[in-house]
């Protein structure tokens, strides 16, 4: 059995991301993520049963930028509308993984 080297692994894979972002060809599976223009969130957190608030502090937005968003003065960008198009698709999925993020950072800090 052949014993893996993770290091030369992750070698690898940065320069075949390297080499991905020239243009060049490399083999590896590109996975694109398609996210919509458009992303009604104000149809998310009701679909969620939970009040601005409670969306905004479950998924780590500020009350006053959800509100924004909803009312159409600003559009979310970057991280924020990856994380409303996963709320969008797998809300449970992405619930549970929070609440398990959540349960070990408060087990870190007591083992601190």
């Amino acid at each position: 059995m052949t014993k893996r080297n993770i290091g030369d692994e992750m070698i690898q894979g940065m320069t075949q991301a390297i080499e991905y972002l020239r243009g060049n060809e490399v083999g590896a599976v590109v996975h694109k993520v398609e996210i919509p223009d458009e992303i009604d969130v104000k149809s998310i957190r009701e679909e969620l049963n939970l009040s601005r608030q409670e969306f905004a502090d479950s998924f780590g937005f500020s009350a006053r930028t959800l509100q924004h968003w909803e009312q159409g003065d600003r559009n979310p960008h970057g991280p924020a509308r990856v994380l409303l198009l996963l709320l969008q698709r797998e809300p449970k999925i992405i619930a549970q993984i929070l609440r398990n993020d959540k349960n070990n950072t408060h087990s870190d800090k007591k083992a601190a």
